[in-house]
């Protein structure tokens, strides 16, 4: 479905814009937005789970892994020591729901599945001097190095698949929801004109956009669908 801009509606001005039915207008686009919020973070939250059981196997295997590579324990306590500096610094830099804070987040917690094994302090020690792995490093040293990066492709990877899903499904569904909504509005309040409801909803959507910070994924498919309503009644102006 093609969005349409709402200032398309504006040609014609009708004289009522408010009372009752103006109303119970608004209403139906505050539930859509709604509904399409709700079902977002419902599937966010399911894949999300799925996901975190997906990585956690994941790194467990890396960890022991790293673990066989260096073949001494001393070994991979050093080599942490310098990754978790790298890793700690990543984090502090990284925002709070931006993919590089969810990268290093991940890191982290391999890091710290490490830190379970060898029974070594959470925190970094004084010894680490080095964010990277020397080049006279053992070979188990820059094997373990090598997995740990692998690891990290491999959930850059999968996330970015389970996202890209995510997203064009839900995208699909809030248009399908938008498209039932014009279609529901339109023979509900067609009758006192399509220049009225479409000029009605018009200016309810702008007041939506002009307040909308889409920064998530369920606050950007909710003004989607939004929007779509009245490419949804254009349509069916079209077509009839």
């Amino acid at each position: 479905m093609t969005v349409i801009r709402s200032t398309d509606f504006l040609g014609a001005r009708p004289v009522e814009s408010s009372g009752p039915a103006a109303e119970a207008i608004r209403r139906e686009m505050v539930s859509l937005r709604v509904r399409v919020r709700s079902l977002a973070e419902q599937r966010a939250r399911t894949d999300g789970d799925r996901l975190t059981h997906e990585i956690q196997a994941m790194t467990e295997d890396a960890a022991r892994s790293m673990l066989t590579a260096c073949e001494d324990g001393v070994v991979l306590a050093r080599l942490h020591h310098r990754l978790a500096r790298q890793v700690n610094a990543d984090l502090r830099r990284a925002q709070e729901d931006d993919d590089a804070s969810v990268d290093a987040s991940v890191r982290a917690l391999l890091l710290d599945r490490l830190n379970a094994m060898l029974q070594l302090p959470r925190e970094v020690g004084p010894g680490a001097r080095s964010s990277v792995v020397s080049k006279d490093a053992p070979s188990g040293a820059a094997r373990a190095v090598r997995i740990f990066e692998q690891h990290r492709e491999q959930v850059r990877d999968r996330f970015r698949v389970l996202k890209g899903c995510l997203q064009t499904e839900l995208a699909d569904l809030a248009l399908e929801m938008a498209g039932e909504t014009a279609a529901r509005l339109s023979i509900r309040y067609g009758r006192r004109g399509q220049d009225w409801l479409g000029w009605r909803l018009s200016r309810i959507v702008d007041q939506f956009v002009a307040v909308s910070m889409p920064a998530t994924l369920p606050a950007a498919l909710e003004l989607l669908a939004t929007q779509a309503v009245v490419s949804g009644l254009q349509q069916r102006l079209t077509a009839a």
